[in-house]
């Protein structure tokens, strides 16, 4: 039997994520709350701000922004510059704007870090997946696409990126979207807003407080029943990111597939991780971050953000066990809920 998440039932849970979010503001400030469908998934920005007309314009510029990100980095639109690359792997290099090198960089930094969890080359396998169909990929497509994943072979030259193999695709779906988040962050501060927060389908970013005496409180989804917390914390300054094997899936067989891939195997990461958040300065690192320690582990995962300065995370098992990075209690006003109630795989 076979069991996906429809789009209306994909768009339902990123609505209750949003509900879930917690973030009221002083009664005698002035919030606005906009959201639009970017990069995949729904975009809110609320901003604390009595100028209306100014919070009105800058909520609109860093919408903006991320739409002109997402034109450079989707996979989905056929003129983006990653799209580009992936049609002139082996045989070109191709010419792109700092913010695409600038991601690139970065996850080729990360992809070193946890010694290829994250590959942003995964692309070759994940294009063979089919989450909304529920379909399975035969095994020698996946067997093939495997070979063409190593960020190693990503060569850059100056602006110029260069896939050294025919067949080679990159998918920046791990990092873009939080990338975008830090730059629509920007953007706001840049026009004279102080107190925001971006959510961006569970990548989120706060600046300010939500009042004037009141850092911003988010709670985490639970990984199995959308409508409940996992945990509570607040934040200021911050970015969240979480990666959960719930966000696209199907069953089949009794086997659950979901759509954060090993690079080693081509198949999802069978690595005992149910969810993982992390906590860090910018969302593009707990962006990919989220992606490479679920792909590790709850025991190489937890090493792994125990190494890096500034780093917290926590991560849920498939048994239903929390993990938590050294210094994830003293996040303020943390709070693990009970959450093991009908834990279902």
């Amino acid at each position: 039997m076979n069991e996906t998440p429809s789009p209306v039932k994909y768009f339902l849970h990123i609505l209750t994520y949003c509900l879930l979010f917690t973030a009221c503001s002083d009664p005698n400030s002035s919030r606005h709350r906009r959201s639009q469908f970017l990069m995949g998934t729904l975009v809110e920005i609320s901003v604390i701000e009595k100028n209306e007309e100014l919070a009105i314009e800058a909520v609109q510029k860093a919408f903006q922004e991320i739409r002109r990100l997402e034109n450079q980095m989707s996979i989905q639109i056929p003129t983006s510059e990653i799209s580009k690359i992936n049609q002139a792997a082996g045989e070109f290099p191709v010419p792109v704007a700092k913010e695409l090198l600038e991601v690139i960089q970065r996850s080729l930094f990360w992809s070193e870090k946890t010694a290829g969890a994250f590959d942003i080359t995964i692309g070759a396998a994940q294009k063979l997946w089919d989450f909304d169909a529920s379909s399975l990929p035969a095994e020698i497509p996946i067997a093939e696409a495997i070979k063409k994943i190593d960020f190693r072979k990503i060569q850059i030259e100056g602006q110029n990126i260069f896939l050294s193999e025919k067949g080679m695709r990159l998918n920046l779906g791990a990092i873009a979207k939080g990338y975008a988040v830090d730059s629509a962050i920007n953007i706001l501060k840049k026009n004279k807003i102080q107190n925001a927060l971006i959510n961006a389908g569970g990548d989120l970013k706060s600046i300010g407080k939500r009042s004037d005496q009141l850092n911003w409180k988010i709670g985490l989804q639970h990984p199995r029943k959308p409508e409940s917390l996992l945990a509570s914390l607040s934040i200021s300054e911050k970015a969240v990111a979480t990666s959960g094997d719930y966000q696209k899936y199907f069953k089949q067989n009794g086997m659950r597939y979901h759509h954060i891939l090993d690079p080693k195997t081509g198949y999802p990461a069978a690595s005992g991780a149910m969810s993982v958040t992390v906590i860090a300065e910018k969302v593009m690192d707990a962006d990919a971050l989220s992606t490479a320690v679920f792909v590790l582990g709850p025991e190489k995962g937890i090493a792994l953000l125990n190494s890096l300065e500034g780093i917290e995370g926590l991560i849920v098992d498939t048994k239903g066990e929390v993990s938590l990075s050294k210094n994830m209690r003293s996040i303020e006003n943390f709070s693990l809920k009970t959450f093991k109630e009908n834990i279902r795989n």
